[in-house]
């Protein structure tokens, strides 16, 4: 068994049994069926980078996902009068320069500052563009953080750069060539090479990734004052224990990195259940117009942000009781599994999204939240 690894959120488990390879599929698939990519075949639709105006001077640059392996996190430009400060720069090398790109028509001012939410790479990949394109930027993160994207990032995600990634191709160049043999539908043919030519980029682009970590670090909040801008730059213990996240007091903008994902909480890679709700008890108490979450569309409500407050209340309590009642951790973990469509209903969640909800949500934080309730959980970063 090939163990899934933190790829940008990839593909999740390939097994190699016998020759022959089953594939898992991983939220990104969920996300697809979502619709974010419903129905387009196009090899151009893949990995493409799209701008929304959520605020006046900040825009939300999101990305399809890159075939069936991968997708970035979200970025964000939040323009000033003394220059540019990012939130995030994508999943890959190419999307950063596109959001350089558009960047570039909004405003001639220079990319000040980067902020790196967390290490998870889907979220930092373009970290190198844009210090290439703008040499005296200030890459800012928690020290936490920087200390986690040098030593767990980089060796997080070797085996499937070297391994596991490159394996899957293979095996989708074996599908194509069966299918040729058997002579499909042109129709079918050409989706399953746009599909290919799409992972072998994404690999490409993951393997062109020149590691720029933060130069700029603090341990608890920073503020940045551009122009008639107030930024705050804020660390929290949630996803992980150097999420670094962002509020705009004056316009009311919050930009939460994976402390929120929609529309699936992600939990793997090491999870703190409940100083992550403790951090989303902070950011519900904060006045907010728009909220932007690491994956999804801007919210202009709290109503996601409450509804994963809901869920994660709920989980834990349950874990709590079935841990008082003397369950073990697989009998809390089996128990709370039965009741996955009632906890899937506190986000209002779609029954298509119901495996990866399981999978990447309720499986880690039960098992992390009845860890956590028999000593405080360490830094690794851990399913």
């Amino acid at each position: 068994m090939l163990e899934h690894r933190e790829l940008g959120k990839w593909v999740g488990r390939v097994s190699l049994r016998g020759g022959s390879v089953r594939v898992i599929p991983l939220l990104v698939l969920a996300l697809l069926c979502a619709g974010s990519l419903a129905g387009v075949s196009a090899a151009e639709e893949y990995g493409k980078v799209t701008s929304s105006k959520v605020a006046e001077g900040i825009y939300l640059f999101t990305a399809s996902p890159y075939g069936d392996v991968g997708f970035g996190g979200n970025a964000v430009a939040i323009l000033t009068e003394e220059g540019v400060v990012l939130f995030d720069t994508g999943g890959t090398p190419a999307g950063a320069q596109v959001i350089l790109e558009e960047v570039r028509k909004l405003t001639s001012q220079p990319v000040r500052y980067v902020i790196n939410s967390h290490w998870h790479w889907d979220h930092w990949a373009g970290n190198q563009v844009v210090q290439k394109a703008f040499p005296g930027t200030g890459i800012i993160s928690s020290d936490k953080n920087r200390d986690l994207m040098i030593h767990v990032a980089v060796p997080w995600n070797a085996p499937g750069l070297e391994r596991d990634l490159p394996g899957y191709i293979s095996y989708l160049k074996k599908q194509l060539a069966d299918a040729e043999t058997k002579q499909a539908p042109e129709a079918d043919l050409a989706k399953q090479k746009a599909l290919l030519a799409a992972d072998e980029d994404f690999l490409e682009q993951k393997r062109s990734v020149t590691y720029t970590f933060p130069n700029l670090t603090f341990s608890e909040s920073l503020t940045l004052l551009l122009g008639s801008r107030e930024i705050r730059i804020l660390r929290a213990r949630a996803i992980t224990p150097g999420d670094t996240y962002v509020y705009l007091p004056k316009e009311r903008v919050l930009i939460t990195g994976d402390i929120l994902v929609n529309p699936v909480p992600f939990a793997v890679g090491g999870t703190y259940p409940q100083d992550w709700i403790a951090t989303l008890e902070k950011l519900d108490a904060l006045e907010t117009e728009v909220i932007i979450p690491g994956h999804g569309e801007a919210e202009h409500d709290k109503k996601y942000l409450e509804q994963n407050l809901k869920l994660f209340r709920h989980v834990l309590a349950d874990v709590k009781e079935a841990k008082a009642n003397g369950m073990t951790l697989e009998q809390t973990k089996e128990s709370l599994a039965k009741n996955a469509e009632a906890y899937a209903a506190d986000l209002g969640l779609a029954e298509r999204l119901l495996p990866s909800f399981k999978g990447y949500f309720l499986e880690v934080f039960t098992n992390r939240a009845y860890h956590e309730l028999e000593k405080p959980l360490d830094d690794s970063p851990t399913s």
